[in-house]
């Protein structure tokens, strides 16, 4: 059951049912979208048949070479969040706001209503002041196609203001942009300002990311929100210049529908050798982000042929795209030196690929814990790796469970690739497939369990559920100072579990 939205105000240790507000309009459409996701995320992990230095860890690697314990990494993962459902996420706390409260409920095609007026959500939310709230009333929000030097979505420049449901059920307060082109910033929710928060609504349906997060959306957070269909990345940051900080996502449902995975951006030029470009969360020029305790579902391309569709509806002619390998559910592809992200408490089912550390570049500094990661496909050239790290330093892997249900599923559940990579400990993994090394990359192993997990410890590893029906099944791993807690946020035992769910016979 989805968990009801209740929301601690930090400053006031008020418990509110998730509601703040803002108004009025705007032109803003600074900064262009061009997506610069150098598509040279080509090849990532999966696929790609990559040099394997070393088959690193197989059945219960108990091999504890250093002391890894993450040099670097300073987040404390154990005081924040719960997976969806648990007290971390009801705890969540939003800002205290003192401005006005702004209630929005739906209008006409396009409008919404204010105090008896008509007006836009556009307009509403770049009218708004600093600390401000605008509540939105329950109902289906739309968006009408954007004209020539015209944004239609939402555009936030207004520092540490909060946009969120009424109700707190972001199943019932819908932002539907119905892949209509809606400027220059395709997004639906574009921020470039410190101190947003959004919370308790959903996002339907772009022709282009849901979300997009300029240099200015330091600080943003993003709770509880239902994000279904993205055209390409759901929530996107790409900077230009500059970097975004300490960005929070948590207990927010990520899913693609088929309806939606026919709408997916094909990648390419007019001339065809197009690509799938989708994924779940895409950051680039970024540092100390936190994703936890939220839901990734269904997020690939099959090999359907559809029409490239995308951001530029007049350049789509007659051209196609058959699938491909989409991004990751989550995909980090850099953190500068001093930094360092957390993703801790996620589920992901049936993705493309999990969870990605790097790849063109270095992540520094970054832990990936207490994560349940599955899939019912085979490796086909659209399913690949669990959770893989390319070009990571002072990294932390531990306590996550990878499960491919399809004998014919891609090898490894988890990865790590390149001499780059440095500092690396994976301690206390399970998977049913291999936790390999490649292409002369190096880490330090410990209580590890690969390649012999067996569905039958787990609740229901077909579908996705992978606590454990089995508690000693698993096994046994010494407890890590930096995992105290299980993927419910509930605390560990010393020795504990291996893997996410900690789990007491």
């Amino acid at each position: 059951m989805r968990h009801a939205l209740r929301l601690t105000i930090c400053a006031a240790g008020l418990s509110l049912a998730c509601s703040d507000s803002s108004a009025d309009e705007g032109t803003e459409g600074t900064d262009s979208t061009a997506d610069e996701d150098s598509s040279a995320d080509e090849g990532s992990s999966g696929t790609e048949a990559g040099t394997e230095t070393g088959s690193e860890s197989s059945t219960d690697t108990d091999t504890d070479v250093g002391t890894e314990t993450d040099a670097g990494t300073e987040t404390d993962t154990s005081t924040t969040g719960g997976s969806e459902g648990s007290s971390a996420c009801e705890d969540t706390e939003l800002p205290l706001r003192e401005g006005a409260e702004i209630v929005v409920s739906p209008g006409a095609e396009g409008k919404v209503m204010v105090d008896g007026q008509e007006t836009s959500l556009r307009a509403v939310v770049t009218g708004a002041s600093e600390g401000d709230t605008i509540l939105l009333e329950d109902g289906t929000y739309t968006f009408t196609e954007a004209g020539d030097n015209e944004y239609t979505g939402v555009y936030v420049t207004t520092p540490n203001i909060t946009i969120r449901s009424v109700s707190g059920d972001p199943s019932a307060v819908i932002l539907d942009a119905d892949y209509r082109g809606l400027g220059n910033q395709s997004a639906v929710i574009t921020i470039d300002a410190p101190g947003v928060a959004v919370a308790g609504i959903g996002v339907r349906r772009s022709i282009f990311h849901l979300v997009h997060l300029w240099a200015n959306a330091d600080d943003v957070i993003l709770h509880d929100l239902e994000l279904i269909d993205g055209g390409q990345q759901f929530v996107k940051a790409s900077v230009g210049s500059g970097e975004v900080d300490g960005v929070e996502v948590s207990c927010t449902r990520f899913e693609m529908t088929d309806a939606g995975r026919a709408n997916v951006w094909g990648y390419g030029g007019q001339s065809g050798n197009t690509r799938c470009y989708t994924g779940g969360i895409d950051t680039h020029d970024s540092t100390n982000w936190t994703v936890r305790d939220s839901h990734f579902e269904g997020i690939y391309c099959d090999a359907t042929e559809h029409p490239a569709h995308g951001k530029f509806p007049e350049l789509r002619d007659d051209m196609v795209y058959t699938g491909g390998l989409a991004e990751h559910a989550i995909h980090m592809w850099d953190s500068a030196e001093g930094s360092g992200h957390v993703l801790t408490r996620n589920t992901i089912i049936n993705c493309a690929r999990g969870i990605g550390f790097g790849q063109n570049a270095v992540v520094h500094g970054g832990v990936i814990t207490n994560n349940a990661v599955s899939s019912s496909f085979a490796a086909d050239g659209s399913h690949d790796v669990g959770i893989t790290v390319d070009r990571a330093v002072d990294t932390l892997v531990a306590h996550n469970t990878v499960y491919f249900s399809d004998p014919n599923s891609y090898g490894s559940g988890i990865e790590y690739r390149w001499a780059e990579t440095s500092n690396l400990s994976l301690h206390g993994n399970l998977s049913n497939r291999q936790i390999r090394a490649r292409d002369s990359a190096t880490a330090t192993l410990s209580d590890n369990r690969a390649e012999d997990a067996d569905a039958g410890w787990f609740v229901d590893a077909a579908g996705g559920d992978l606590h454990l029906s089995q508690c000693d099944g698993p096994g046994e791993a010494a407890l890590h100072p930096e995992v105290g807690v299980d993927i419910d946020f509930e605390e560990r035992d010393s020795p504990t579990v291996i893997g996410a769910d900690q789990c007491s016979p």
